[in-house]
Formats: structure tokens, sequence, C-alpha cells
């Protein structure tokens, strides 16, 4: 079987913001599953990243005006004798029970991280290199020489409050990538350029190569068109270049209106 890479470029802000919150979420679970000391501590530097990114946006309210406008879109496709109606009431029920959700959060959900002294400690200390170190912070050696189940039930007490924002987000972005079909092109040479239609909305950019090609996209796009260089990586300093011959890869654009 073929193995390819997804490569993602957002178009509108918002999408940028949600793709930036699955980030640091799938960064923040892969490193909670690992078994060590340095996995938890990573998933603690990582929560502090997300209450960080939380605190500076208002999240909350991109979320809800996007699901809005998701959920109009989805109903109005459930007279659409292509769609599956089953799949579809099931993905319009789960946007409705999230945007219960958001609007049941009250306040910034980063205020309990950022009335935390013990994480405020540490959020100090973690943008200095090797600032989070034990012999500074010995009440951060105490607490990570806990159990795990301890440890677990603090970190998922902290996290709660941006579960919400997270699970929307992902929804969110599941809408977009699911109503957008790759479709075939080939580039001339490393260049390739697709005039967009001005009636049409584009929020994500979507690109599938094949992992063995060793090459990658640098994406340029805005509402009328978009323009991608493909390039390759070579040598043992990573230096990349265009690429001389021409490229087959898939293009998915999708937005909802």
């Amino acid at each position: 079987m073929k193995e390819y890479i997804i490569y993602e470029q957002p178009v509108a802000e918002n999408i940028r913001n949600f793709l930036k919150c699955e980030y640091l979420f799938e960064k923040f679970n892969s490193a909670l599953l690992q078994e060590d000391l340095w996995g938890v501590k990573s998933s603690i530097s990582t929560l502090l990243e997300i209450s960080d990114f939380i605190m500076r946006i208002n999240l909350k309210i991109e979320l809800l005006k996007d699901l809005e406008k998701c959920l109009y879109y989805f109903k109005n496709l459930t007279n659409n004798s292509d769609v599956n109606a089953i799949e579809l009431d099931d993905f319009i029920s789960k946007i409705e029970k999230t945007i219960d959700m958001l609007n049941n959060i009250n306040g910034n959900p980063s205020k309990l991280i950022a009335d935390n002294d013990f994480l405020m400690q540490i959020n100090n200390k973690i943008h200095i290199p090797a600032g989070d170190n034990f012999f500074d912070m010995p009440s951060y050696l105490n607490f990570l020489s806990s159990s795990k189940s301890s440890i677990l039930e603090h970190i998922n007490i902290w996290y709660e409050p941006f579960s919400p924002l997270i699970l929307a987000s992902k929804l969110i972005l599941e809408a977009r990538r699911n109503t957008a079909d790759f479709v075939s092109y080939t580039s001339s040479k490393s260049y390739f350029e697709k005039k967009l239609d001005k009636n049409s909305r584009v929020d994500l950019v979507r690109i599938k190569l094949l992992k063995t090609n060793n090459i990658y996209p640098i994406i340029s796009v805005n509402r009328q068109n978009i323009n991608i260089i493909f390039k390759a990586s070579y040598g043992k300093n990573i230096l990349s270049k265009p690429i001389t011959e021409d490229n087959e890869f898939s293009l998915s654009l999708s937005g909802v209106k």
C-alpha cells in the first residue's frame, strides 16, 4: 500500500487557530502516553503552551461562529439524496452538542492554570534553556515522583477546561477535511498555479504527496489563486532546492460558506 504525507495550509485565520489547537492537543496527548518522567514533564509544558495560546485569543467566539456556519451548511444537505442521511444526522447532532458545550463555558479556560502558583512557577522557567531543572524547582521533582495515577488526576483537572475547545476545533477541521475530495494534478517542474473561482470559498488547502518522493510543497494562497513551489531536501544539512521534473500530486480545496 502506498503511503502519503498530507500537507495543510490554512487560508482563513480562524482555521489557522483551529489547526494550532489540534496540533497542541496531539502534542499533549502523545507526551502523556509516554511512561517515563520526561513524557509527563513534556505534557505539562504543552499544557502551559495550550493555556498561553488560548489566553491570547477569543477562541470560544471563533469556534461558535464557525460551528453555526457548519450547522447551517450541513442542515441544507438533509434533502440531498447523495448524502448518507444517518451519518449526516449524526454529524449535525455532534455539532449541536458541541455548541451547547461551548455555551456552557464560563470565563476564560486558562484561569485555572493562571491562578495556580505551582504551574506558573514552571511556566516562568520553561522559556529559559534548562530553566525547569529540578535543583531550582525541587517541588517539581517531588510532584513528578508521585504515583502515575496521582499525576494524571492533577493533569486531567488542569486540562478539562480546554477540552470543549479542543473537541470543537477537531470537529470543525473534520468538517473541512471531509467535504472536499482530492483531485490529481501535475506540476510544471517545480511550479503549479491554479486560479480560484471568485464565488467559491477556500479555508484550507491540502496537498497529498507520496512519502517516498522526498518532495514537499511551499504553498502561497489567497482568495484569487494558489501557487505552489515543490522542493526536495538533500545532504546532511537538509538543504532544499526546487525540483527539476514534473510532479504528480493531489489537491483538496475545502471551505464552508
